[in-house]
């Protein structure tokens, strides 16, 4: 299966490389189109995680994970890494990721799920002045960095891989299905 997060993590890495013997500053448009791009790697990445964790894995499933994938919204991400961006997941949701041999109270957001909420939230709002704050001045330094961050973030959450990282992970999944939302909000 092709990685679609990957391919994009490499076509902002090629829109923000300068050239041999290229002088002077980047075009605004190669670092707006790479800093759009690197939150694109990171939405499809967690739409990618989200249908392989809650749907399966096998190339069978393939078509139903892509017709799950596009009941997801950018802002059911948002809601969703809201309240998963803190120190402490956010108490409306903790008890989705609160294991039976939990006692109540705070639940730790573990450092790989944070990482990737932060990322994705940071991505997104450096993706809208991308492409639609003109007058926002952003600079190739600002795509390498998003870049690496988003590249870092997703490695994290792949190398976690502890049993309790895995039921973290399914339970992300579950969350971002319900666009951010358990029903007694």
């Amino acid at each position: 299966m092709s990685n679609f997060s990957d391919d994009l993590l490499r076509a902002a890495a090629r829109l923000h490389a300068r050239r041999t013997g290229q002088k002077g500053p980047l075009k605004s448009a190669c670092v707006r189109r790479s800093i759009s791009t690197s939150y694109y790697a990171i939405f499809h990445f967690s739409l990618d995680e989200a249908a392989l964790r809650l749907i399966g894995t096998s190339n069978e499933l393939r078509q139903r994970r892509r017709l799950f994938v596009r009941t997801l919204s950018h802002t059911g991400l948002t809601i969703t890494y809201g309240k998963l961006k803190g120190a402490t997941i956010e108490k409306s949701v903790e008890d989705l990721f609160r294991l039976p041999a939990t006692a109540a109270g705070p639940i730790s957001t573990p450092a790989f799920v944070q990482q990737l909420a932060t990322a994705y939230l940071d991505a997104k709002a450096k993706r809208e002045d991308a492409d639609y704050n003109l007058s926002e001045p952003l600079s190739a330094t600002d795509a390498r960095q998003l870049h690496r961050r988003v590249r870092r973030a997703i490695r994290d959450w792949k190398s976690a891989a502890s049993a309790a990282d895995r039921d973290t992970k399914h339970a992300v999944a579950l969350l971002l299905s319900l666009k951010g939302k358990l029903r007694d909000q």
